[in-house]
């Protein structure tokens, strides 16, 4: 028999993310078999499809040996959308399209490659630079990502809405803080400190409203994971090598400067900002401009005045209320 549909179903494959419908399995596989333009493929359906026309004529008799071997050969490649041809109920089409879309990416031909490749050697340059800058030694190869992340990608790193509460979080555990006399009755303006500074507004722009979505086709490298995990690395120990000091008065202007210098080039050099995705989020568009620029702006103040060198000071003041109890 033919490989009809049910009659509250369909069959559904896709033309990269354009989606081919029909009631007929092979109709469908034969359009497909036509857009790849593979050439024996498009025979082995040719003939099943017209086997599928004399059936019809005969009322539905068997499938002929030729045409059954055909149908189960599988001999389209591993990117072949034949391959992810489905029977789908016609409730879940549009379901189905939704996931059918997200399909892997085209095989690439060798000079997309190349230029490709180019661009990962271009980015990967400009990552190591500002790194080297902490770190002279330091070394890691980049490699394109072919792989889609289900949330996408964010144009300012997400990690910045915890990174301060994470390093308070370390040295509380580190000098038991949790556990000296008095600190209950300073632990509502500890917790305050755990949180950034920034508006509801900027927070939501940066964790929800400034995401990309790359298509399964265009180049995307993640480079800014390592980038922003160096810097913050390199940041957090900046600051906990201040906090450690214990007493305000003994931090030493060496540590001064090198949380104020890490913040500088964190600032200066964006950071904390995904750069493919920021172009691909701003596309040219003057309004996404300028509210690129507010929230840049808003993190740049945060790290110099707020969450910075005095944010350190003003844990230790606030902590030398309660420190010495119990010693």
């Amino acid at each position: 028999m033919s490989s009809a549909a049910k009659q509250d179903t369909v069959w559904m494959g896709f033309m990269d993310i354009v989606p081919v419908i029909g009631t007929v399995k092979e109709a469908v596989e034969l359009v497909l078999a036509l857009y790849e333009g593979d050439k024996g493929v498009i025979l082995k359906k040719e003939k099943a499809f017209e086997n599928i026309v004399k059936e019809s004529l005969k009322k539905f008799e068997k499938l002929t040996p030729a045409a059954a071997a055909a149908a189960a050969a599988g001999v389209y490649n591993e990117h072949s959308g034949l391959r992810n041809v489905r029977e789908v109920s016609k409730e879940k089409i549009i379901e189905y399209m939704m996931i059918g879309s997200k399909k892997g990416p085209k095989p690439q031909t060798a000079a997309e490659q190349k230029v490709r490749q180019k661009k990962v050697q271009v980015i990967q340059r400009d990552m190591l630079e500002k790194i080297q800058i902490l770190k002279p030694d330091f070394y890691e190869e980049l490699k394109e990502e072919l792989k889609r992340s289900n949330r996408g990608e964010h144009v300012f790193n997400n990690d910045i809405l915890k990174f301060h509460l994470k390093v308070l979080t370390e040295f509380k555990r580190e000098q038991d803080i949790d556990d000296r006399p008095g600190y209950l009755q300073v632990k509502e303006e500890v917790d305050a400190l755990g949180k950034h500074t920034l508006s509801q507004n900027t927070a939501a722009e940066i964790q929800t409203n400034m995401v990309v979505h790359f298509g399964a086709d265009e180049f995307y490298v993640n480079a800014n994971t390592i980038l922003y995990g160096e810097y913050c690395r390199a940041l957090r120990d900046a600051l906990l090598v201040v906090l450690r000091n214990i007493n305000p008065d003994d931090v030493t202007g060496e540590q001064r400067e090198r949380v104020n210098s890490v913040i500088d080039n964190m600032n200066n050099l964006e950071i904390f900002v995904d750069q493919l995705a920021k172009v691909s989020w701003i596309a040219n568009k003057r309004d996404r401009q300028e509210r690129f620029d507010r929230v840049k702006q808003d993190l740049v103040r945060m790290y110099k005045t707020a969450r910075g060198l005095q944010w350190c000071l003003e844990i230790l003041r606030l902590f030398q209320r309660f420190y010495n109890q119990g010693q």
